[in-house]
């Protein structure tokens, strides 16, 4: 057995459960994966757009740092309303959908979806 074999056997390995705020013990991680997947969205539109950090801080109402921070997902202080908000004023439509949860469940979830037939990158995204 090659050294290298080795090493690889004494790697443990965990299944994830599908949220990796949860995986890593974070606090409210169903919020920060909505948060993280708002974030996303945020991104690739400014992308599509291609507007500078500066026209998309104007836009959004807020400073070109606080940009900058949500594109490098330091999102202490953004809450997910927030997020909506900017997503609004990004000219995007937001829907809140509420329906009752499987009996098979547990908990309720929160998911984002990426509406495919919009010009954008295509994506689902769905909390556990």
């Amino acid at each position: 057995m090659t050294r290298r074999h080795e090493r690889l056997q004494e790697i443990e390995c965990e299944m994830s459960s599908g949220n990796v705020f949860a995986d890593l013990g974070i606090g409210n991680p169903e919020e920060e994966l909505t948060k993280a997947k708002l974030v996303w969205e945020l991104e690739q539109i400014i992308k599509r757009k291609k507007l500078t950090q500066v026209e998309a801080a104007k836009i959004m109402g807020i400073s070109q740092p606080k940009v900058s921070a949500l594109i490098r997902r330091k999102l202490e202080g953004f809450s997910v309303e927030r997020l909506i908000h900017f997503l609004n004023a990004l000219g995007q439509d937001v829907d809140i959908i509420v329906k009752p949860k499987p009996r098979s469940r547990k908990q309720g979830i929160l998911s984002v979806y990426h509406d495919c037939n919009s010009s954008s990158v295509p994506m689902v995204a769905k909390g556990r």
